[in-house]
């Protein structure tokens, strides 16, 4: 095997082993940079961040909070936590909101 074709084969293989690399970085550095924003009051579906402030909504009854809804994922940190709903899949939620979509947890 002469030279060239031996480098050749060398360069094939890490560009393939780079690129095959290339959505895992993508999806690490995107959950990183997820835990950064909060949702506002508005962000979707009427989300507030204080669930008394959604009293007047027809849909709101008492004691529906994002922390015993079915999208809850998890908490992060200072009653902040994770939406698994698509709309809000961007920012983090407080546990003490609320918005339309809120679904009871089994």
């Amino acid at each position: 095997m002469s030279g060239i074709d031996k480098s050749r084969r060398t360069f094939l293989k890490g560009s393939a082993a780079a690129l095959a690399a290339l959505p895992l970085s993508t999806l690490l550095h995107h959950g990183s940079v997820r835990a950064e924003s909060r949702a506002e009051d508005g962000h979707a579906h009427d989300y507030v961040n204080d669930a008394a402030d959604a009293s007047d909504h027809a849909r709101f009854e008492e004691g529906q909070l994002c922390e015993n809804c079915v999208f809850w994922g998890e908490g992060v940190e200072n009653g902040w936590g994770r939406c698994t709903h698509p709309d809000f899949d961007d920012v983090l939620v407080r546990a003490e909101g609320w918005c339309s979509v809120y679904a009871p947890a089994s």
